[in-house]
């Protein structure tokens, strides 16, 4: 990739990963925190003990910060990251992927 390409592209992967609302930023930080989505038989989204917005978790895969298993992506660790740094919140509850397995507690 050129010097060119390459400065032309960072900003638009920047204006990415800050596009992230309120929202989205709480429903990734969920999921990086072991939440899990499962559906109820009436065909209901449940994350932990909230119900997201289906549209937000489609946004969430549309943009490449879920993969299509729900689970957080690369650019979706980044994408919080980088939305917490601009709310001035720290970001050191961010899980990435070389941490290893989520831990999982019995119910």
């Amino acid at each position: 990739m050129s010097a060119w390409r390459q400065a032309t592209s960072a900003p638009n992967l920047v204006m990415v990963m800050l596009n992230l609302n309120k929202s989205e930023a709480e429903t990734l930080q969920q999921l990086l925190n072991g939440e899990r989505l499962w559906s109820w038989p009436n065909g209901r989204i449940q994350l932990g003990q909230s119900f997201p917005d289906l549209a937000v978790i489609n946004s969430l895969v549309r943009q490449g910060l879920l993969d299509q298993t729900y689970e957080p992506t690369e650019a979706g660790r980044s994408a919080l990251q980088s939305w917490q740094s601009s709310v001035g919140l720290p970001s050191t509850t961010v899980i990435r992927a070389e941490d290893g397995p989520r831990p999982r507690f019995p119910r």
